[in-house]
């Protein structure tokens, strides 16, 4: 009984929050996108720098990126709905 009072009052709380942190996460992912050039593209100091490196380099940061903004948004569905 007391647990679910607990539960009933903070989620308020929690959907604020995970709504915070989930714009966080998708302004992050478009200042990653909006300096990919920086950061992925051919540096000349390095001896083999091949396409195919580089396209791993993005795959690395992108791939666990957006399995962990679709968890969050799966979290944040589950909390809005309930």
């Amino acid at each position: 009984m007391i647990l679910a009072t607990l539960i009933h009052e903070g989620l308020p709380a929690l959907r604020i929050a995970g709504t915070f942190f989930f714009i966080i996460n998708l302004l992050a992912g478009a200042y990653v996108c909006r300096n990919r050039h920086r950061w992925f593209d051919r540096d000349p100091s390095v001896y083999q720098d091949v396409p195919a490196v580089r396209n791993l380099r993005v795959e690395v940061i992108v791939g666990p990126w957006l399995v962990l903004t679709t968890c969050l948004l799966a979290i944040l569905i589950t909390l809005w709905i309930s």
